[in-house]
């Protein structure tokens, strides 16, 4: 006979195990908030809100022999056993989840070879979570249906393909609004954040090898090629030098020079060993090759995975300053890399960033640092980027090391009669209305939502999603998952 329960934990009920009965309320319990009103029968009803929910289950134990009912209980103890909330689908609701933990005793009664107990689980989350769907945006409005009984939050994503001042997402009942309304009889629009370098990696071409050129604490060998969408060194042949580092380099010059900007590199950075050691640097020039500044990752450590993160303003050990040199809340935090360094100056002030991104291109495990150049030593203009990869000595390299979506953008001011863009061509967009994150290019991104925007709510049955441009818009995506009481 099928057991009641299916699986919990994503583990199938054990054979031993006999579900005798099970008691999940059709609700959890209610909670009523009222208040007293003077002179006034009764009270006046405020809100109403679900507790938690409670599963109590009757248990047998089959145990091949009377001696081997307590060792059984064992198997029991870990297959309830866990320290977080774990699903448990039952057979009657194969398509539904419930997030429960063992709350109580779990004491059982020894009957010949059999185990008689009963167990409680708790949910603290009264929901049940049924199936995951998806749905594509194709026009400014989109209908979604939601099968479960109760109103679900959606994920949604999409990538800009045109600049746009505004933008706006709703339902019925919600909407998130970014950019401004603006009169364009009284302002002007500007773009703050012009590109000046958009290179994906595809090609070498725009590149000088930069065998001439410095690198710090190293030397230029070998040369860095392209696998037709990253850089990476060319046959993994970093050539051989002792005591130093040695690897590939390239320099390209920007279309001008730019005071202020913002430069930002998709990196890749993952050994298959620990004794494997390696670097990745990218570096500002001035016009005359004199370094500006540096952003690195790079692992140096004996038998150990502990990328760092580097960040200098001015030339290494040549007046500069190390801003951070850090390998973030542990060691090893920053191992299988795969994210983006960053590194910027507006007027005085200096910044490096590095992240993780995630496969839905959110970005995790930051780390963001900040100078402040009060001397004005280090504001002459950037007007080249440096490429530089690496191995150490003769220790073996680091497997994975990459560099992509090379983006370098210069900042401008605006002006009080100027409206900058909320989005750009390119950009990419992704609304978490469950947890209330919103990420653009994968950092988080709140200062543009406009006051009084909701995070948006799927009711049960039909709902009719828009957006107010499409055509400015590709790739759009709407992800929930039903939800049960």
């Amino acid at each position: 006979m099928a057991s009641l329960i299916k699986s919990f934990a994503g583990v199938n009920t054990p054979d031993f195990l006999i579900i005798d009965k099970v008691h999940l309320p059709p609700l959890p319990p209610s909670e009523l908030t009222s208040i007293d009103i003077p002179m006034k029968s009764g009270s006046q009803f405020v809100n109403k809100k679900h507790g938690n929910r409670t599963i109590t289950i009757d248990l047998t134990i089959k145990a091949p022999g009377r001696d081997k009912v307590m060792s059984m209980g064992d198997k029991l103890a870990d297959f309830l056993q866990h320290d977080e909330p774990q699903p448990i689908i039952f057979r009657d609701l194969p398509g539904r989840k419930y997030y429960a933990i063992l709350d109580g005793d779990t004491d059982l009664e020894k009957i010949e070879h059999l185990g008689k107990g009963s167990i409680k689980l708790i949910c603290h989350d009264p929901h049940g979570y049924g199936e995951e769907r998806s749905y594509n945006i194709t026009s400014n409005t989109t209908m979604l249906v939601n099968y479960g009984n109760r109103e679900t939050a959606p994920q949604i994503s999409m990538t800009f393909t045109k600049n746009v001042t505004d933008f706006f997402i709703a339902t019925d009942k919600q909407s998130l609004y970014f950019g401004e309304p603006f009169d364009p009889t009284e302002k002007t629009v500007i773009d703050t954040k012009p590109v000046i370098l958009n290179d994906p990696g595809s090609s070498t071409t725009d590149w000088l090898q930069a065998t001439n050129f410095n690198v710090d604490g190293g030397r230029v060998l070998g040369t860095i090629g392209s696998n037709g969408y990253s850089f990476s060194q060319a046959g993994k042949d970093y050539g051989t030098l002792s005591g130093l580092w040695h690897g590939g380099s390239m320099v390209r010059s920007l279309t001008k020079q730019i005071q202020d900007f913002e430069l930002e590199c998709q990196v890749g950075f993952s050994s298959s060993n620990k004794n494997q050691k390696g670097r990745i640097e990218i570096y500002l020039l001035d016009i005359n090759n004199n370094q500006l500044g540096k952003i690195a990752i790079r692992d140096i450590w004996n038998n150990l995975d502990n990328p760092q993160f580097e960040f200098w303003v001015g030339k290494v050990n040549g007046g500069g300053v190390s801003v951070t040199n850090t390998y973030g809340a542990y060691k090893g935090v920053f191992s299988d890399f795969n994210g983006i360094i960053q590194m910027g100056r507006v007027g005085k002030k200096w910044h490096g960033y590095i992240a993780k991104v995630d496969s839905n291109g959110r970005a995790h495990t930051r780390h963001y640092k900040a100078f402040t150049d009060w001397q004005n030593k280090y504001m002459q203009k950037v007007a080249k980027i440096q490429l530089h990869i690496a191995a150490y000595d003769k220790d073996p390299a680091v497997d994975q090391m990459w560099i992509s979506n090379i983006y370098f953008r210069e900042i401008l001011s605006k002006q009080s009669n100027q409206v900058d863009y909320v989005f750009r061509t390119g950009d990419k967009l992704l609304i978490d209305c469950e947890t209330g994150e919103i990420y653009k290019n994968g950092k988080l991104f709140l200062e543009r939502l406009y006051p009084g925007s909701e995070f948006l709510f799927l009711d049960k049955a039909a709902n009719g999603l828009v957006v107010s441009d499409y055509s400015a818009i590709k790739d759009g995506k709407v992800t929930f998952t039903e939800r049960w009481l």
